[in-house]
């Protein structure tokens, strides 16, 4: 169980400073642009918090403790897959069943999305590795 929560802490710090690096800066206007007369006035947190805690959690399970053993590459390719089904389905169905859309934003929050998570199992890989290795 010490596992799990060391790689989630890894996990969900890379995750997270990504991720709203990549929302609040980088992708942001054009996530806007592309999606006007879509959002809300506010944003509900619970959706969003709910959603990170248990694809983060999600993330170890799957790929970083099946991988404690593997190289780093392992590791990355099996959080990409992850990330390319888990961001494949969300924006997939958005294109095929919102009008308006946008495949623009489907093909790059796609992207993202296997990226993202690749590296944030790795961070999480990572620091169990380094905290494991210092147990010895």
């Amino acid at each position: 169980m010490k596992s799990f929560f060391i790689a989630y802490g890894g996990v969900a710090v890379c995750y997270l400073i990504l991720d709203g690096i990549w929302l609040g800066v980088v992708a942001k206007n054009s996530y806007l642009e592309a999606m006007q007369g879509m959002l809300r006035e506010s944003y509900p947190m619970t959706p969003w918090v709910t959603f990170y805690l248990l694809y983060c959690a999600a993330a170890v399970y799957l790929v970083v403790l099946k991988n404690i053993d593997a190289q780093w590459w392992q590791v990355f390719l099996d959080g990409a897959v992850l990330g390319l089904a888990a961001y494949g389905a969300y924006n997939l169905t958005n294109y095929a069943i919102l009008e308006g859309w946008p495949l623009g934003i489907t093909l790059k929050d796609w992207a993202w999305g296997t990226f993202v998570t690749a590296t944030s199992c790795l961070s999480g890989w990572w620091l169990l590795s380094y905290v494991n290795q210092d147990s010895f």
